[in-house]
């Protein structure tokens, strides 16, 4: 349950960020250092990653796993976009799932911590 509630807040922040934040940093002329711009990238992850994990009913390791695997595939994906036609690459989005597998780490750590061992391995 843990899993799916990080999931829905997570999928409602990303959308609030793209949908309502986006424009209206773009609008204001915000200079937000490119959280405007990156915020699929870095709450689409974290998104993807408790899906996952809610999905997976995964341990403490396997949740460790899975970030790191969501984490590398978006950045794979923002490297592939080199060689893909109408590719276009940017830095900030390479740094995105980084920060966004961090804040992912993070929520992990403190469902484990609050929740007890119980609610992150498994049981």
């Amino acid at each position: 349950m843990v899993y799916v509630v990080a999931f829905l807040c997570a999928f409602a922040l990303t959308e609030l960020g793209r949908d309502v934040y986006r424009p209206h940093a773009y609008r204001s002329g915000l200079n937000d250092f490119g959280i405007a711009d990156t915020t699929g990238n870095s709450l689409g992850v974290v998104t993807q990653i408790f899906l996952l994990l809610a999905v997976m009913h995964s341990n403490w390791r396997q949740g460790l796993r899975v970030i790191l695997f969501a984490t590398c595939g978006y950045i794979a994906y923002e490297f592939a976009q080199l060689v893909l036609p109408k590719g276009t690459f940017d830095m900030k989005d390479v740094i995105a799932p980084l920060v966004g597998g961090v804040i992912a780490v993070g929520i992990l750590w403190l469902a484990r911590r609050l929740a007890g061992d119980r609610v992150v391995a498994g049981r």
